[in-house]
This record gives C-alpha cells, sequence and structure tokens, in this order.
C-alpha cells in the first residue's frame, strides 16, 4: 500500500450501492396565481413561473424519488430560488400576504417529496433553497461465516466499538439467499483499524489488503460510487448537486433496543428472500449519540437505542402496478419486523421520511393526526416542540403533510 502524506485518514471495506435510474416527467402544475407587487423586483430575478421554458428544469434538479415526478404528481405554481437571507424573508413575506402555500427544499433528501409537492389540492410554491450554502473497499471481500452469525456479532460489537469506527451491516437479497455485507469507516490507519477488529469483530476476517487508506474527502467520493474513486475522479464533483439521478424508491425506519436473536435474525432472512427485492440497512448508534441527552434537542433517538434500521427499495419500472407491488412488499417486511423494534411508540427516523405513519389533513383534528407521527419522530420531546410551534407560528403558516401541529383551540 503507497504511503500518503500525513493526514486524517479513513477506510472502508466490503461495501455494496444501488444505482439510481434516470427519470424525467413533466406534470401538470397548478394554476398559476395573479402576479402581486411583492413578486416583483428583487424576486422576479429568482422566480420561475410553471410557464416559463425553465421551470422543469429547476424543479427536477433536486428531485431524489422519481416516485413524485409524474403525470399526477402535483406542481408548483412558483419556484423562488433565493440568492440572499434578504431573498428568502421577501418570499415568505409575500406567500403568507398572498395565501400561497410555501414548500421549502434543499437538496431533495425528502424521500416522500414532501419539500416540493403539496397534497392540499391548493396553489403554492417552492422556496429551493439550492443556491444557500458556502475506507475504502474491497467489493468482492466474501464473509465466509453465515450472514446470521456475522449480524448477531455486529450488533454486539458496532453500538459499543471505539468511537472512530462506523460500521454499517447489510441485508441484501441476492440470488435466493441473502448477503451480509459490512460498510466500515475508521478514522486513523489500517493497522490499527485491523488490530482493533481482529479482537473485538474476529467473524469479520478483516486483512489489511482488504483495506485502502484515504482522506476523509477522498471517502465521501469512495462512498457515493467506488467506481468514480478508481478511476481518480476529483473532489470537486462533490460540488456538483444536480445530478439527475432520481429513480423510483421507498423508504421506512425502525429502531432496535434488544439484540436479535440468531433465530429471528433467520427468520428475517427468509422473509428478505420471500420478498426478494427490499433490503435492510442496519446503522448502529451508542458512542457520542447516546452522550447526548435525549432531550438536548429535538432529535430524540439517543440512550438505548442499539440501531437504527431503513427499509430500501429500488427499481426502475414506471408503472403504479411496478410502485404499488415494491410499495406493499416493504410493508410486508415492515410489518414482519414489529417483535424486533422499539415500541410505544414505535420510533421512526424523520429524514427517512414515511407517509405511511400517518399524514396531517390539517382539519378539526390536526393535533391529533399530527401526534401519530409526531410521537414517533420526536418521542417525548413532540409535546415541547408544539408548543414552541404554536408561539412561533400560531396560523400554521409553516406546515406540510408531517409538520408539528399547533395546540388544539389556538384559533
Amino acid at each position: 500500500m503507497a504511503e500518503k502524506p500525513a493526514s486524517p485518514s479513513c477506510f472502508f471495506f466490503a461495501a455494496s450501492l444501488v444505482l439510481l435510474t434516470l427519470s424525467s416527467c413533466l406534470a401538470s402544475p397548478t394554476p398559476t396565481p395573479p402576479s402581486p407587487s411583492c413578486l416583483s423586483g428583487t424576486l422576479s430575478n429568482i422566480l420561475y413561473r410553471n410557464n416559463n421554458a425553465s421551470f422543469p428544469t429547476v424543479l427536477e434538479n433536486y428531485i431524489r424519488n422519481a416516485r413524485w415526478n409524474t403525470t399526477t404528481t402535483p406542481k408548483p405554481s412558483l419556484i423562488i430560488t433565493p440568492l440572499q437571507e434578504a431573498d428568502v424573508q421577501a418570499a415568505v413575506l409575500c406567500a403568507k400576504r398572498i395565501g400561497l402555500q410555501i414548500r421549502i427544499r434543499s437538496g431533495g433528501h425528502d424521500y416522500e417529496g414532501l419539500s416540493y409537492v403539496s397534497r392540499s389540492q391548493q396553489p403554492y410554491f417552492v422556496l429551493d433553497m439550492s443556491n444557500l450554502r458556502q475506507i475504502t473497499v474491497d467489493i468482492g471481500k466474501q464473509v465466509a461465516t453465515n450472514a446470521t452469525d456475522l449480524a448477531v456479532q455486529w450488533q454486539q460489537v458496532a453500538p459499543t466499538i471505539d468511537d472512530r469506527f462506523f460500521l454499517r451491516l447489510l441485508l441484501l437479497p441476492s440470488n435466493k439467499t441473502v448477503k451480509a455485507s459490512i460498510v466500515a469507516f475508521f478514522l486513523g490507519g489500517a493497522d490499527e483499524a485491523v488490530s482493533i477488529l481482529k479482537k473485538k469483530f474476529p467473524l469479520l476476517g478483516l486483512e489489511k489488503q482488504n483495506c485502502i487508506e484515504m482522506s476523509w474527502i477522498e471517502s465521501a467520493i469512495w462512498l457515493n460510487n467506488p467506481d468514480d474513486y478508481k478511476i481518480g475522479v476529483k473532489p470537486e464533483i462533490i460540488l456538483n448537486r444536480r445530478l439527475n439521478t432520481a429513480g423510483f424508491l421507498k423508504r421506512k425506519s425502525d429502531y432496535v433496543q434488544v439484540p436479535i436473536s440468531k433465530e429471528a435474525l433467520e427468520g428475517i432472512a427468509k422473509k428478505i428472500i420471500e420478498l426478494g427485492k427490499v433490503a435492510l440497512v442496519f446503522n448502529p448508534y451508542g458512542g457520542k449519540m447516546a452522550e447526548i441527552p435525549a432531550d438536548a434537542t429535538a432529535f430524540p433517538h439517543r440512550a438505548g437505542n442499539l440501531f437504527k434500521i431503513q427499509y430500501s427499495v429500488n427499481w426502475n419500472d414506471s408503472s403504479p402496478a411496478a410502485a404499488e407491488n415494491f410499495v406493499n412488499e416493504t410493508r410486508s417486511l415492515y410489518s414482519y419486523m414489529t417483535p424486533f423494534v422499539s415500541k410505544n411508540p414505535r420510533s421512526a427516523f424523520l429524514n427517512y421520511r414515511d407517509l405511511d405513519i400517518g399524514i396531517n389533513t390539517f382539519g378539526k383534528n390536526s393535533y391529533e393526526e399530527g401526534k401519530v407521527y409526531g410521537a414517533k419522530y420526536f418521542n417525548g420531546n413532540f409535546e415541547r416542540l408544539v408548543k414552541i410551534k404554536t408561539a412561533v407560528d400560531p396560523d400554521n403558516f409553516f406546515r406540510n403533510e408531517q409538520s408539528i401541529p399547533i395546540l388544539p383551540n389556538n384559533h
């Protein structure tokens, strides 16, 4: 292994990535509202109406899930792309004045499209914030031991190992079997990493030749696409946020607080094989995550959680039947996992947005509807967030189908 200049280093190994297929689809946007004076001036230079030739391109730049880019997907009347803080303020004040709903989008990391889609059947606009922003692997490494044995030991190791490690476990359907892969990241050198893992995680069978040292920024290139790293793609590619890689996908999430037994893992593996497409991604918690109190921030999933599960399925067939099939497969595996995950509430991760766990229609039962998904995303912090929301946004202007509701009888 060639020596590199001294710098923070890391490595990955035994990883698998899913490439998303390209998809682009236009749909009829909601009618463009009249042009009030507040949309003129500086906003006129950063505003795209639905009859503007650039409107489809701007809208699709940060669409990451092609399920929400079809002919029937609601489209905004306007897109505003602020260049500075004052533009954001002007856009929000104008929208409130003319009664136009708002969706706020940055990088498009919303699996259910709530950053650019409104299901209220009322005119809305997208405030696109994209202008405001100032290891490795041996892909061919095969685990000789049984996948379930590896998963059992991973549960014992990943949440408690040296804080410089990140060990992600993937359970992937593969030719009528389940493949277990580890994606590992270590802030340090390969020699030290191998030494630690041989003691703590012997079933992994890691050797130094399985590791490639690189800088942290290089590891970001690899994690996105190992082939890019191999052919020498430069870190500057990260600055290109308009990747146009939207595929069709569904995600769900869970938290595990008690280790899953080998017998249960074998049953899970059989279910994955039966479904044939849905994968599970286990992200370890513990470490620094557990040191922060659950009520210190809005994010509550701290001590007591061993790992987070992402249910993941991608497909390239644009037909409604395909979407229904794959979404139902994901829901089926989610249902099967009920005995093994957190309860009362069954917690969920906000950034793996999932409309299955609840939708707010903003009627007289808005608070009760919001509590259904809010308790899952925010646990004991939900009520405090409701009080804050009610105080700072009593009219519930900033909202989407899974936003924090306001207190009932607030008006």
